[in-house]
């Protein structure tokens, strides 16, 4: 992205665009910041709304948000070409799949299914990112994300209660 090119789409002049932000990499890492400051406001959300149901509600709210899946899938992409970023959003991935291990475990699931489903969960969720910025109608047999999520999430516990999960 060059200064020029982003101050003409947002109709401004590279004077203004300076004015706010020293220099490209100024405006990337404040975007970046941003980016992570909203993910940690998430887990505090989550943290703080009680039961396992209302956090999962919470999750799947924020994940299956198209305005969020556009710029998810825009920082997968710069993290591609940065190690920086790439290692940053691997960290944001790692504290989600915590946050969901933690769900499936106030639900019943035993710490290694509850781990292994919430990767799975991820998995999906990446996936799904990708896929849905191709097309933007996507669906699983007319499901969104959020109903796929929890039908998922349902099938593993119907699958590890017969393991003792």
């Amino acid at each position: 992205m060059r200064v020029e090119v982003l101050a003409r789409d947002l109709g401004v002049s590279k004077g203004s665009f300076y004015w706010h932000f020293r220099d490209r990499e100024d405006l990337l890492g404040r975007m970046l910041a941003r980016w992570e400051a909203e993910e940690g406001s998430g887990k505090d959300e989550e943290a703080d709304s009680g039961s396992a149901a209302t956090r999962w509600a919470r999750f799947i709210e924020r994940t299956a948000d198209p305005a969020r899946i556009r710029m998810e899938a825009g920082l997968r992409a710069w993290a591609r070409r940065d190690e920086r970023v790439a290692r940053r959003v691997a960290a944001i991935e790692k504290e989600k799949a915590a946050r969901i291990a933690a769900v499936l475990r106030e639900v019943g699931f035993q710490a290694a299914a509850a781990d292994s489903w919430s990767e799975v969960v991820l998995l999906v969720c990446l996936g799904w990112l990708d896929r849905a910025t191709r097309d933007r109608e996507f669906q699983i047999a007319g499901r969104g994300l959020g109903e796929f999520l929890s039908e998922t999430v349902l099938a593993a516990s119907a699958r590890t209660s017969a393991g003792n999960r």
